[in-house]
């Protein structure tokens, strides 16, 4: 268990009333992607299950079948759920098991020894555009894979009207830009540019105007502040990502598992 932004009386309170659980105490605020990357690092499993605090799985055997399906897909870095949110009709299970080139953090299982070998999440308060992505271009370029089973299926009780709101607008806005100043060769800056851009036209047609300019206002501040988890990769590497996310050539189908 991760606590984020606690003091350390927090700990003795947990270890009393749950002295099963290891806890982990974080005392500045991590944001979901550090949440994670602290207790994937404290893992002492080969696989774990990745949740938001609103989504949860449907199936009784939903943790069994996700060791069968590493156990038999040796490849498999992240096994993304079937997820569907409120007010959307249940998604039926199947069998499928396809190739994707990115997952959703809400509902998704992960290969700890494959997590271990890449920089692994950058805690952001608000990761909003960046969290999965980021995971998924490591991945990428570390020639992991990433796959989707409809044999895992998450629900995901939200509307995700909060995306409206203009903190998560900025943070949208920032974390575009972070990303590639984290990731992209300073050559590939000008794509990562054209990529900040593209979210805020997508926020203006959206009407999420309010955040935006704050947005952009903080990207230099971020940077500085985040200079330490830069780790950039190949131009191939985010060139092919960005090409197969686009296109969909990297994702091919299996037979059912």
């Amino acid at each position: 268990m991760h606590v984020d932004q606690s003091d350390s009386g927090a700990e003795a309170i947990l270890a009393r009333e749950f002295p099963s659980v290891h806890v982990i105490i974080s005392s500045t605020r991590q944001g979901p992607g550090g949440g994670r990357n602290a207790c994937l690092r404290h893992c002492t499993v080969p696989f774990a299950v990745s949740f938001d605090d609103d989504s949860w799985p449907v199936d009784n055997d939903f943790f069994a079948r996700t060791v069968e399906l590493f156990a038999k897909h040796l490849d498999a870095s992240v096994i993304g759920a079937t997820i569907w949110h409120r007010h959307q009709a249940e998604i039926q299970r199947t069998r499928s098991f396809r190739r994707t080139v990115s997952f959703t953090g809400c509902g998704c299982a992960i290969r700890i020894s494959a997590y271990l070998s890449i920089r692994g999440y950058v805690p952001r308060p608000i990761a909003y555009g960046l969290e999965e992505t980021d995971l998924s271009l490591q991945l990428f370029a570390a020639g992991r894979h990433i796959y989707e089973s409809g044999d895992l299926r998450v629900f995901h009780d939200t509307e995700l009207s909060h995306h409206n709101s203009p903190e998560i607008t900025e943070c949208v806005v920032a974390n575009a830009a972070l990303l590639a100043f984290l990731r992209y060769p300073i050559a590939m800056w000008s794509i990562g540019f054209l990529q900040v851009l593209s979210n805020v036209a997508y926020c203006l047609r959206a009407g999420r105007w309010r955040g935006v300019l704050a947005g952009l206002r903080r990207i230099p501040a971020d940077c500085v502040e985040l200079r330490c988890y830069r780790d950039v990769l190949s131009t191939g590497a985010v060139i092919g990502y960005l090409c197969s996310r686009r296109s969909g050539r990297n994702v091919n189908r299996r037979q059912p598992t």
